[in-house]
């Protein structure tokens, strides 16, 4: 809820002797910035250290203009530049908050569980938890005709509208993809692999083979989930290319018992939607 008047809530989110927390984060800010740039990256070191949490309310304009040497112009200017970046967010009448630093993926392919009224699909919120060159060999390796450390490995928690969590593994080969190795983690947590690919590499998919079966979990998978161990659920393999002798990816979806229907099929169509994902 709103503070009653704007001294409350200067008192409320710059307490007395703590308001040195931002002047120290802005003394390790780089020198000869614009000083909106200074501002704009001494609030973000406050969120990245923790001192505000996704969903926080971040001080009102004015508060900061009066706690900090800064005028109000370069204040909203500031606060202006971490909207457009997605660190926080503004709402109508509210305020300005922390992001909670999940970002819904755009048409997902392969991870597509129906809503209640079959009408569309529920929302996916993926987060990089690991990403390395694997030496480790599997049916990905044939796949991808790579050997030694040519593959990556992103994993990725997905949660299914806040109901479960479905764990991926995506292998790529190092060698075509180097640049998802390097590539900001944050940037990958919400998008769409394939739609990068397609895009970025030309690599659009036009073949795609998905297999079914039953297994028990790792206890690493059944940690990272939040499930008990020895879990038995479903693995969904697939294997994609491009035209006819392009290996694109390999992943595994390691999805647990719930009682959502998961979309495998190209050609089904949820009432009254026409199928997008292609």
């Amino acid at each position: 809820m709103p503070a009653s008047n704007p001294s409350d809530m200067d008192t409320t989110l710059f307490p007395a002797g703590e308001t040195g927390i931002l002047t120290r984060f802005l003394a390790r800010s780089t020198p000869g910035l614009p000083k909106y740039a200074r501002l704009r990256d001494t609030l973000l070191a406050a969120i990245e250290h923790g001192y505000w949490k996704p969903g926080a309310k971040l001080p009102t304009e004015q508060a900061l203009a009066r706690h900090m040497p800064f005028s109000l112009g370069t204040v909203q200017r500031a606060l202006r530049a971490l909207v457009d970046e997605g660190i926080v967010v503004r709402l109508q009448g509210s305020g300005t908050y922390v992001a909670d630093g999940r970002k819904p993926m755009d048409a997902p392919w392969h991870c597509r569980f129906l809503d209640d009224a079959g009408n569309g699909f529920l929302p996916i919120y993926p987060k990089v938890v690991w990403r390395k060159r694997i030496r480790e060999l599997g049916p990905w390796s044939d796949y991808l005709g790579q050997r030694g450390d040519g593959v990556i490995r992103i994993d990725r928690t997905i949660s299914v509208n806040d109901e479960f969590v479905v764990y991926s593994k995506f292998y790529l080969d190092a060698r075509r993809f180097g640049s998802m190795l390097t590539r900001p983690m944050a940037e990958l947590d919400g998008a769409n692999f394939k739609a990068i690919l397609s895009r970025e590499f030309g690599l659009p998919v036009t073949r795609l083979t998905q297999a079914l079966r039953t297994i028990a979990f790792s206890e690493a998978v059944c940690r990272a989930i939040n499930v008990r161990k020895g879990t038995v659920g479903t693995l969904l393999e697939i294997a994609a290319g491009a035209g006819r002798n392009r290996h694109v990816y390999y992943q595994e979806l390691h999805v647990p018992p719930n009682a959502r229907r998961l979309l495998i099929s190209d050609t089904y169509e949820p009432k009254g939607q026409p199928q997008s994902t292609r």
